[in-house]
């Protein structure tokens, strides 16, 4: 029921809790819990109702009293709160982050609909600069059946572009988005001429993700992570089960990578290094391990026009940091092993993102890079010095360093990786070589190989030709 307050259940707090543990427990501001032992309300505080602790609290702190329950969203300043429902759903608009996220989830669905039609760049606003992966969790956990399903039907594509939303309903949310739209804009013929061209361009971008999502015969089913369609788009394919799976790689594209353009070839060089990986671990018996790839363009890559500029690669560096925030939020104590593979100008956002945002990973490889403001691999933070560098001879991107140090160089300190072919050595199969900057995830190459295997945690098995050398301990081999 909308607005019922929930009943405090003290047998799962002890008496030593925290108080943060106390307000996460009871969904609760950590100041609200705060104020109410200052208060000298401990004796009550475990077998009172929401609505009578908040009652206790100051009007200042922004919190519904008993004559007004109100879902409370945990995580939010209480600053931001906005417990009660806003009585002019146009009011709304002013409103941002997790304050918006609980009043939307106040709406009825008819006004919720109303709302997300009428106020497109409210709800974009909020899909550009969503709450933290955490506090969305905690939000949608405390949701009730018909709040969600009201959210999924109103407003699917900013259910499926919340980091904290559980994957499966996120996956259903951006179908839902991308099969109603394609469906609205194949039937709409009104407005001007600027309108007919922005609506097909929209429409072939849609089009193109449908395709990217069609897998293979004999393939794992592609799950849609994310979709933007508005502005240059943006859009996330998953393949394998990235709830569960064991390794994880998330593949960071460079210029000229469109929705549009390269959605569909992209996801098919994801797909190559899911089927590298899973013959890999047959190959090394890691049992029933299993890997899970994202074709992600989730940032606007540069074109000719603007590729000088390092605006796009910070905005990248900061979609990439709420993809992988939120992965470490859904998998909880579950883990897994989480690589980058990034390519060109996607290898400067993506170091960007370990050195600005400091996001967990467990390995990177640096393919095609144009430099870094990095200095040195050490100063990326991650673990075991899993930093690689990829280069074709003839990439004439790679050495530039045009943002910064050059990845490649000896000073920088990365482990390389060969990628000319040649024999592998485990294996006696023969390995294509890469020559050209957009060749390095092709097929039955020695660089594919190697990506693979980096990727799965064993890059001592890479095969080098000692410009950067490898791991303590690890194998060089030459041929």
């Amino acid at each position: 029921m909308r607005g019922a307050p929930a009943l405090i259940d003290a047998s799962f707090v002890s008496s030593s809790a925290t108080i943060t543990q106390v307000a996460e427990a009871f969904a609760l501001p950590e100041t609200a819990v705060r104020f109410t032992l200052s208060a000298g309300l401990v004796p009550d505080l475990f077998d009172s109702t929401v609505a009578g602790l908040a009652a206790a609290i100051p009007p200042a702190l922004g919190v519904a009293s008993p004559s007004a329950p109100a879902r409370v969203a945990p995580g939010v300043d209480p600053q931001q709160l906005v417990p009660q429902q806003v009585g002019d759903p146009s009011a709304l608009a002013s409103l941002t982050g997790l304050s918006l996220l609980q009043q939307l989830s106040l709406l009825q669905r008819d006004s919720l609909t109303e709302f997300v039609s009428t106020h497109p760049e409210t709800v974009q606003a909020l899909i550009d600069a969503p709450p933290a992966a955490r506090d969305v969790q905690l939000w949608w956990t405390a949701l009730g059946i018909d709040e969600r399903s009201d959210l999924m039907t109103s407003a699917p594509s900013l259910v499926g572009n919340l980091e904290g939303v559980p994957l499966s309903l996120r996956y259903t949310a951006n179908r839902s988005y991308l099969s109603s739209s394609i469906a609205e804009l194949s039937a709409d013929t009104s407005g001007g001429r600027s309108e007919a061209l922005d609506a097909s361009t929209r429409l072939s971008m849609l089009k193109k993700v449908t395709e990217a999502l069609t897998a293979p015969p004999g393939a794992p089913t592609r799950s849609l992570l994310s979709l933007d369609a508005t502005g240059a788009g943006t859009a996330a394919i998953v393949i394998g089960d990235l709830g569960t799976a064991d390794y994880v790689s998330i593949l960071v594209p460079g210029m000229f990578y469109t929705v549009d353009g390269q959605m569909a070839a992209w996801t098919a060089a994801a797909q190559g290094l899911y089927d590298e990986q899973a013959s890999w671990i047959g190959e090394l018996g890691l049992g029933d391990a299993t890997v899970a790839t994202v074709a992600w363009i989730g940032y606007e890559t540069p074109s000719l026009v603007n590729f000088t500029s390092l605006d796009l690669a910070y905005a990248g560096s900061k979609a990439l940091a709420t993809t992988v925030n939120g992965l470490h939020e859904l998998r909880g104590a579950d883990q897994p092993y989480l690589a980058l593979v990034a390519h060109s100008y996607g290898s400067t956002a993506a170091m960007m993102a370990l050195t600005d945002y400091g996001i967990g990973i467990d390995s990177i490889s640096i393919i095609g890079s144009p430099g870094s403001a990095a200095q040195r691999a050490s100063d990326l933070g991650v673990p075991g010095d899993n930093v690689y560098v990829g280069e074709a001879d003839w990439d004439q991107i790679k050495d530039s360093a045009f943002f910064g140090s050059d990845p490649g160089s000896t000073s920088f300190g990365a482990h390389h990786f060969r990628v000319s072919g040649g024999v592998d050595p485990l294996t006696g199969a023969e390995l294509a070589g890469s020559t050209g900057h957009d060749e390095y995830l092709m097929a039955g190459s020695e660089s594919l190989r190697n990506l693979a295997l980096i990727a799965l945690g064993q890059g001592r098995l890479a095969t080098s030709d000692g410009g950067g050398g490898l791991s303590k301990g690890a194998t060089a081999f030459h041929y």
